[in-house]
């Protein structure tokens, strides 16, 4: 392959690299291996945390070559090495506040919080869409499963919330959120059953330039940014990249900022990235 090392390509996971069922798609990983040997590097920009990426790929430590921008750019963390390299923690009272406003007005609601290795739920709000979150039993769940009146404010480093229900129950929820917090919060949606915080200001366009200026500076030439996503947390991300690229199943809103619209992700957008790349040089 052509000389690549000048690109970092920051991808989103579920719903962009991923495949149907969070499937991995063999053309993407052939295709990043030949990109890798020809020096370029690539990581994910994601929702989830650390462990919930080692879920969906065991060993994305060497899939990677680059710190990962995980919980929408909250935590990022080095794969290889197993290593927060930055942390951006919501303020845990008003977090907590905003898990029991939502609390009050939709009871069908679920909601948890990203704490860097696990998560904390919210035991009284355990809906089906919750329990797929934490492998459907929560007393065997490596996390903690607890009601809102147990949540410890002192101390906690939280990085993002997310409330989980049918897309009908999130929007309905939504304004109130924002109203009652306005600036305290970056707001989101990852999908049509995901609302998602973080603390302002922290997005996966944080940390894209981040890592590009770590990387930039490890490396010792510029890096060109290329960023793929298919939703609503993706936005930042992709406006801030030198480069925007989107599956052909991303939303409307997504498919606006993109210069380049791939395949499908089931058929390996990130395979048609690297190729359209290449063609290029």
């Amino acid at each position: 392959m052509a000389d690549m090392s000048q690109y970092l390509i920051v991808t989103d996971l579920d719903g962009t690299f991923f495949g149907k069922g969070a499937r991995l798609v063999e053309a993407n990983l052939q295709a990043i291996e030949r990109f890798k040997a020809g020096g370029g590097h690539i990581t994910a920009g994601t929702g989830r945390i650390p462990t919930n990426i080692r879920k969906g790929i065991p060993a994305c430590g060497e899939l990677f070559n680059a710190p990962a921008i995980t919980a929408n750019g909250a935590f990022i963390y080095d794969l290889t090495a197993d290593a927060c390299l930055k942390s951006t923690p919501m303020d845990p009272e008003a977090t907590l506040a905003a898990a029991r406003l939502v609390e009050s007005l939709n009871p069908r609601v679920g909601m948890r919080v990203s704490t860097g290795k696990a998560f904390l739920v919210n035991r009284d709000r355990l809906n089906d869409a919750i329990l797929r979150d934490i492998g459907g039993d929560p007393d065997a769940y490596a996390g903690e499963v607890l009601p809102l009146s147990q949540w410890q404010t002192e101390g906690a480093q939280w990085y993002k919330m997310v409330f989980r229900g049918e897309y009908e129950e999130l929007i309905s929820v939504r304004p109130a959120v924002e109203a009652a917090f306005g600036d305290i919060f970056e707001y989101s949606m990852s999908s049509p059953r995901f609302f998602e915080l973080q603390k302002r200001g922290c997005t996966k366009a944080t940390g894209l330039r981040f890592v590009a200026e770590r990387l930039s500076e490890v490396l010792g030439h510029p890096i060109t940014t290329v960023a793929v996503g298919d939703q609503e947390n993706d936005l930042p991300m992709l406006m801030a990249a030198d480069i925007a690229a989107c599956p052909e199943n991303a939303v409307e809103s997504v498919k606006a900022v993109c210069a380049l619209h791939l395949c499908d992700h089931d058929e390996g957008c990130i395979a048609d990235l690297i190729g359209r790349l290449a063609d290029q040089k």
